[in-house]
């Protein structure tokens, strides 16, 4: 946070963006992968195994599912059929334990909630030397009866919170408001309870990363938004967020960082929605997180949805007059605060060097004495708080 006496000199700034550490998750699931390992000696002679089951597809809308080849798939819908069931195990048409491995990972990046299963296991069976089958068995933490009672409550907050949006909302008003309402309604907390699932979301309302993108995924497609969950790193910690598609195009949404906080005049820490992380490009996200889901990602191009060029906030040239009547309409309309974004960090200093150091802004803020505002050189993006 900066505070500017008009033609004086400003304080230091400092921006906080949460970004969970989810280290343990990630190795928790290589740990799962490689416990699922275990050659068990059963033979077909001595343990009767299940013939697979055939499971018509409740998947065929998911992004990572749609990329897996024809027998990927089969093993998909059988393990998810089994985990949506709460069933002890599954025996699956492949035995292949890379492509269980895969489409495993394919299920958690399309469903975001699945928070009654974390890992798995797997049982090999043989005739003499020969693979024959695989049983599949997922990792519950908690009975079907729990499931089932967190399962109710879950959907009752939800449903709750998605009848606030508004009627005839398009793609970019349910991005918009799913981003706004998570990082009003939940806090980042390394701490809170469940934190890699979306229980400490929709009951706890403090979670971290996986939590945010689990949530952001479960209620984009509630309102029937495609949504994906990346797995990767950013600022050298491990991290989770979303690509979504909003009218036939590919954007990424990070609400972890979109819910970033700074420090006022008083040492308080403030809440902030930065729109910097709201439906943007690969370009624009991509500088500071590396992705590490092994499934293709697509890249993100499209630019009409994004918060900034929706909302007309976003500027490729200094145009003074225009900026500026952004200002005054948030500074005499009784606004929390103003925003722009230009496009490039030129710009952006140009801008700024304008209205805040030269003290022009008292051009169109009649009166104003100061100035307090936030600043983010790395999205060329300036708020003022009013």
């Amino acid at each position: 946070l900066r505070k500017l006496y008009i033609a004086a000199l400003c304080s230091a700034a400092v921006w906080l963006s949460a970004c969970s550490d989810v280290n343990d998750v990630k190795q928790m699931v290589s740990d799962t992968y490689e416990n699922a390992t275990q050659i068990v000696g059963d033979t077909v002679d001595s343990v009767k195994l299940p013939d697979p089951k055939e499971i018509d597809s409740v998947s065929t809308d998911k992004f990572v599912y749609c990329q897996l080849g024809v027998d990927a798939q089969i093993c998909y819908d059988q393990m998810l059929d089994c985990i949506l069931r709460f069933e002890e195990s599954a025996t699956l048409s492949t035995t292949d334990p890379d492509m269980i491995e895969q489409a495993f990972e394919a299920i958690f990046a399309d469903y975001g909630g699945l928070f009654w299963a974390d890992g798995y296991s797997y049982k090999t069976y043989y005739r003499g030397d020969n693979v024959v089958g695989i049983t599949f068995s997922p990792k519950y933490t908690m009975t079907k009866e729990e499931r089932d009672d967190y399962q109710s409550q879950v959907d009752a907050t939800v449903e709750a919170w998605l009848s606030q949006l508004p009627e005839g909302a398009g793609d970019y008003e349910k991005a918009k408001f799913v981003f706004e309402t998570l990082i009003d309604r939940v806090d980042y907390d390394t701490q809170s309870p469940n934190n890699q699932n979306i229980l400490s979301v929709f009951l706890g309302n403090a979670t971290v990363c996986q939590g945010y993108a689990d949530a952001t995924s479960v209620l984009l497609s509630q309102l029937g938004i495609p949504s994906t969950i990346i797995s990767g790193r950013a600022n050298n910690e491990a991290h989770a967020w979303n690509l979504v598609v909003l009218d036939g195009e590919y954007y990424f949404i990070d609400t972890t960082w979109g819910n970033s906080r700074y420090t006022d005049a008083a040492t308080n820490s403030v809440k902030h929605v930065n729109y910097a992380y709201l439906n943007v490009t690969s370009e624009e996200l991509l500088g500071n997180h590396t992705v590490l889901s092994t499934f293709e990602i697509p890249e993100c191009t499209a630019t009409a949805n994004n918060y900034y060029r929706h909302e007309g906030l976003y500027f490729d040239t200094v145009d003074v007059n225009a900026i500026g009547q952004i200002f005054a309409e948030g500074y005499y309309g009784g606004a929390d605060s103003s925003t722009v974004k230009m496009a490039d960090p030129a710009l952006y200093m140009q801008m700024k060097q304008y209205f805040i150091t030269d003290g022009h802004i008292a051009d169109y803020c009649s009166g104003i004495r100061s100035v307090t505002y936030l600043e983010s050189e790395e999205t060329n993006v300036l708020t003022i708080e009013w």
